[in-house]
């Protein structure tokens, strides 16, 4: 049994989708005893996270609500050439795999974009979907669809994408890391957040455990 994680470093100074979210803050406290403790102030979205459709669609499920059974899952993955900045992930390119993806699996895509995780224009850069890829994952009857990118939409002009995702009720996982590491073609996920009360997503610890 191999276990990878996929989750990203959480840090200062790290990408941003920008206002109103806020920037991490990670400041060590010293308690009356000596003892050391943390305020760690983070949005909603940042790092690897988990998110559901009440980010867009008001009295949907917060996270809190999901049930286990969903966040513990079989996943197939798909490992894409190298894309570059802004490029889209195509219909063509996922269906050239044949992979086999069954009603409620989590489908994870790698594209190599991970590599700048740490680059100014992770955000703004990202490669995203195509509108034909996301019907033809949305046909599949997928739960959660996780990649290594951090916009699903083009970041500079939004298409729906995402709505169209929350409307089937899918989860977002993203952005991953070390999908590349992942040497089988379908792994079994576990992604679990906290649980907060209402809220639609936040930070969570991904990994795949390959048996």
């Amino acid at each position: 049994m191999k276990i990878i994680d996929l989750s990203g470093l959480i840090e200062e100074k790290m990408w941003s989708y920008g206002p109103p979210l806020p920037k991490v803050r990670i400041k060590k406290l010293t308690g009356i005893k000596g003892e050391t403790d943390y305020s760690i102030t983070v949005g909603s979205i940042i790092g690897t996270y988990l998110e559901t459709s009440a980010h867009r669609f008001p009295n949907q499920p917060s996270l809190d609500e999901i049930p286990l059974k969903k966040l513990i899952s079989q996943a197939v993955v798909f490992k894409l050439k190298p894309k570059k900045p802004s490029e889209h992930i195509e219909k063509k390119e996922l269906a050239s795999f044949r992979i086999k993806i069954k009603k409620g699996d989590t489908v994870l895509i790698s594209t190599g974009w991970e590599r700048n995780w740490k680059k100014k224009n992770f955000v703004t850069g990202s490669p995203h979907f195509s509108k034909e890829a996301m019907e033809w994952l949305l046909e599949k009857k997928i739960s959660i669809l996780g990649a290594d990118i951090p916009c699903y939409d083009d970041p500079g002009k939004s298409e729906g994408l995402v709505n169209k995702l929350f409307k089937k009720k899918v989860l977002i996982l993203a952005p991953l890391v070390n999908l590349r590491k992942i040497k089988k073609r379908r792994v079994r996920l576990i992604a679990l957040a906290p649980r907060i009360k209402d809220t639609c997503g936040f930070p969570c610890r991904a990994i795949v455990i390959e048996e």
